[in-house]
Parts: C-alpha cells; structure tokens; sequence
C-alpha cells in the first residue's frame, strides 16, 4: 500500500480553527465529468464546519491532479492518496481513520448533494443522540442531471429500516451520515466486494444501541450512468457476496427473513420482478 496525504491542502488540525464537525469522505478511483459537481455541491453547503476527504487511487494516472483542480485551493479538502488494492471498502476505512469530525458523511464522486444537505443531517444528529445513522430521500439523475421517474423505496423509522434490512438496502449509502464513534465501535467496512455497505448495516442492526433514520426530504442526487452497467457475470458474483453475507447472518441469528433475503435478491428473481413491474406500468398507460 501507498500512503500520503497532500501538503498542497489542509494535512492536518492546524488548517481549522477548531476540528471539523462534520467529515465527508469521497472515495475516486477514475477520472469523469461529475467530479467537479460532487466537489461543488460540497463547498457550496450551507454548513461550513466541515472536511471533504478525497481519497484518490494512486494507481490512477493524473487523478490527484484532478482532485487538486476541482478543489480550487479549498482548504476544507484534504487528499489523501493510496494504492487502493483492497477497493472500496479499503479506501472508506482509510477515510475514517483520518476523519477529524464527530460525524461522517458519505458521499460519491458521481453524486449531488443539495445544498442543506449536512446542515439537516448534522442538526437531526445535534438534537437526536440516540440515533447514529442518518440518511434522507434522493432525487435519481441521469448522465446529463436530469431527473429519473425511478427512486429508491423510502423508510423512515428505525423499526421501518430494521424491518426490511434482510431484504433491500433501506437507507441510501451515497446519503448517510453516521457518528464516527459507531463507525469505530463497528471497525468500519469489512470485505472488498461491492456489498460492503450492506453488510455494514446488517452488522450495526445486531447492536441493539445503534439506531437508523432517513429525513423525509431530498437532500441528495443519485446519478446513475453507462460506467455503472452491470454485466450478467458481475451480477452473479455481486448475488454470491451478498447471499454469502445473508447466510452468515441467518447462522448467527437464527431467523429466517435472512434465508428470503437471498432468494428475493437472486438476478432472477430481481429480473422477474423488474419485467412484471414494466409491464404493469404498461397497462397502466
């Protein structure tokens, strides 16, 4: 592994008055033409007591010097370069360990976030102490930011989250907000696979302590794009990480909602469902 943080940016505590409330961590390991707008969309907050930690691939030629031009001199951003062999979850948990705030947020290098976005999510945390995960609804875009008719089923409550956790991602991940001393007690992300999120949730939900809410209002665009197609293979091998993790807790728990969870997220179950909702929609016109 390679390691630096870049001295061109705030590298340290010096570079705030006080520490930072609110760590964002950005994880980029390619050059598109959304960053700009995910850095924007950070500085561009109504909440200025932050850090955005851009953890860039080394491995990636010219991405620091991207980052570097993105940022604009900003130095509420620090990047933090890494050969990131371990993917995603790897370069999070880097994130984590050098974050500076009480909370952390998360948040893509192809995504939005609207302006109030960490000033409503750090104030529900402020006056909400029982809870440690925050996420809230988002708004799907396409490539050209335009909106998409889809979206993400949305639950609120803790107990609506717990609920369906064996069966879907209830809370965003793009969208969250967590308080880093969760994020530590848990030790972060676990695995390389492109569930990780996932499979974090379900490990907070065993702790009874931690609780879950998503905010009633929009305070994210999900982008989705060509570079996120998903081939037949990769979907495959996606189900065996999740049902691997799936049948891991079903052991653990006893509880069979686990065991539905694998087969209600088989592709095939997944494509049926998409096929019968296209076609119901269909009808509908």
């Amino acid at each position: 592994m390679e390691e630096q943080q870049n001295a061109g940016l705030s590298p340290s505590m010096e570079c705030h008055a006080k520490p930072p409330r609110v760590s964002i961590i950005m994880a980029v390991n390619r050059i598109d033409g959304y960053l700009q707008a995910a850095i924007d969309s950070i500085l561009n907050q109504t909440f200025s007591n932050f850090e955005l930690l851009v953890i860039a691939d080394s491995g990636c030629p010219g991405l620091s010097e991207q980052v570097l031009q993105c940022a604009g001199g900003d130095r509420r951003i620090r990047i933090v370069t890494a050969r990131i062999g371990g993917g995603v979850a790897f370069s999070r948990n880097l994130g984590i360990v050098e974050a500076l705030g009480e909370y952390v947020a998360v948040m893509d290098g192809d995504d939005v976030s609207r302006p109030d976005r960490l000033r409503r999510q750090a104030e529900f945390l402020d006056r909400n102490p029982d809870i440690d995960v925050v996420g809230c609804r988002v708004q799907m875009i396409d490539q050209a930011s335009k909106n998409l008719a889809r979206g993400f089923r949305y639950f609120e409550t803790d107990a609506q989250i717990r609920k369906v956790l064996p069966y879907r991602v209830p809370i965003p991940h793009p969208a969250v907000m967590f308080r880093k001393r969760a994020l530590i007690r848990l030790q972060g992300y676990k695995y390389g696979h492109s569930g990780e999120d996932y499979e974090m949730f379900i490990r907070m939900a065993r702790d009874r302590t931690i609780r879950f809410y998503n905010l009633n209002e929009v305070l994210l665009e999900y982008r989705r794009h060509g570079v996120q197609l998903t081939h037949a293979s990769q979907l495959q091998q996606q189900y065996a990480e999740i049902s691997g993790f799936l049948f891991t807790e079903f052991l653990l728990t006893h509880s069979p909602k686990y065991l539905l969870g694998m087969l209600i997220l088989h592709p095939w179950v997944r494509r049926t469902r998409l096929a019968w909702r296209k076609l119901s929609q269909g009808r509908e016109l």
